[in-house]
């Protein structure tokens, strides 16, 4: 007999909703003409909304790093100094990308699990007159941490440097006004929380960020890769404002989540969904004597990362009770987080009562049955009853 897929609780990619699976079954369409034009131009427009922006938007295919590789090495180049907060594994992702363009990466430290530490890096930049920008994960996955993302646009504004975001596990998840902010270029892509299937990297691209790009030497960027041969394609006159062939059914997909989106939930009630499953999430956690890693003041509104409890010696003994008594598919934590911990997503389908409750009573079912803990029945679901609402 085939096993029955799981349900996703993963930081991506995640469980998405009907319409959307929908719109990725139709027939291909040519990635230009009548029928797609209209759609990929109102793409572009719901992704400005989404992003609060009225900066250039480019949709190209490839994963959210795809994207990242696109931005820093468009925005900066060979021998430059670029300061990172390094404070979680896709952090150490950014610096990677920009060592493989042989940029000098100053990277400001903080303990994985902690938002990063805006004096630091006013420190750092202090010290590096030279730097050519500054670079901040939004949202780690990694660790489930928020960093403050308006003390260093206050940062890159006083000190006059391009900010570039990547908001791959962010945008769409909860409040980051990119223009208020001056972010220069915002990351994101599909499977997160713009809620469709993988394979769509999603930049916004500032007027400041464009003449950074054109003005530096493209020689290392190679050509898909290169944002500057995007804009030229979009401010040609030809059939499709871009390059090379379009991953269209990704973007038809796209196109039904983010009416979704914008329109049945609206964007506010998008991220009110996410900080609810947030909430009931946490607090069904602590009742079952998990403790997330992040403090509340810096926990991500899309994933979770929590140590289980103390009688638990392996995370993965954990995950795969989930996975084969409650078909829960949760990922597990990475670092120094691997051997105690697991990753709870919000995003999708796992941002709603469905998942969330079922989910909680499976932790409760684990403790109690594995582990012999003495737990009243439903006391994972004090948060949810106590949040008066649901999704």
């Amino acid at each position: 007999m085939p096993m029955t897929r799981p349900k996703l609780l993963l930081p991506g990619p995640i469980d998405i909703w009907e319409e959307t699976l929908a719109a990725l079954s139709e027939q291909v369409l040519p990635h230009y003409g009548e029928d797609f034009g209209p759609i990929y131009e109102e793409t572009v427009s719901m992704l400005r909304t989404i992003f609060q922006t009225r900066n250039d938007v480019i949709i190209m295919t490839a994963p959210g790093s795809g994207a990242l590789d696109a931005g820093l090495s468009s925005l900066f180049q060979p021998g430059e100094q670029v300061a990172v907060v390094t404070n979680g594994p896709f952090a150490d992702r950014l610096v990677e990308i920009l060592k493989a363009f042989r940029c000098e990466v100053v990277a400001v430290d903080a303990p994985w699990g902690e938002p990063g530490d805006p004096d630091s890096m006013r420190s750092a930049l202090e010290k590096h007159p030279a730097v050519a920008g500054l670079v901040v994960v939004a949202n780690d996955t990694g660790t489930g941490v928020r960093n403050p993302l308006e003390a260093y646009a206050g940062l890159a504004r006083e000190f006059d440097l391009p900010f570039f975001v990547d908001g791959v596990s962010a945008l769409g998840g909860y409040d980051i006004p990119v223009d208020d902010l001056g972010i220069d270029v915002a990351v994101t892509s599909s499977n997160k929380a713009l809620e469709t299937a993988p394979g769509l990297g999603i930049l916004a691209v500032s007027d400041r960020a464009w003449d950074i790009i054109r003005a530096k030497d493209s020689a290392h960027r190679g050509w898909y890769y290169d944002l500057a041969v995007w804009k030229r394609a979009s401010e040609s006159s030809g059939e499709h404002p871009y390059p090379t062939t379009q991953a269209s059914s990704l973007i038809v997909s796209l196109h039904a989540s983010l009416k979704r989106i914008l329109h049945r939930e609206t964007l506010e009630g998008h991220w009110a969904r996410y900080a609810w499953a947030q909430s009931v999430v946490r607090a069904g956690l602590r009742a079952v004597g998990c403790t997330p890693i992040v403090a509340d003041a810096a926990a991500s509104c899309t994933v979770t990362t929590f140590r289980v409890h103390p009688d638990v010696s392996e995370a993965a003994e954990l995950r795969t009770y989930l996975l084969r008594n409650h078909g829960f598919l949760a990922a597990q934590a990475m670092g120094e987080f691997t051997r105690d911990a697991l990753r709870i997503g919000h995003m999708g389908k796992a941002g709603s009562r469905d998942y969330i409750e079922p989910f909680l009573l499976g932790m409760e079912d684990f403790f109690r049955t594995v582990k012999g803990h003495d737990l009243p029945r439903g006391c994972s679901l004090e948060g949810l009853r106590r949040s008066g609402i649901s999704f």
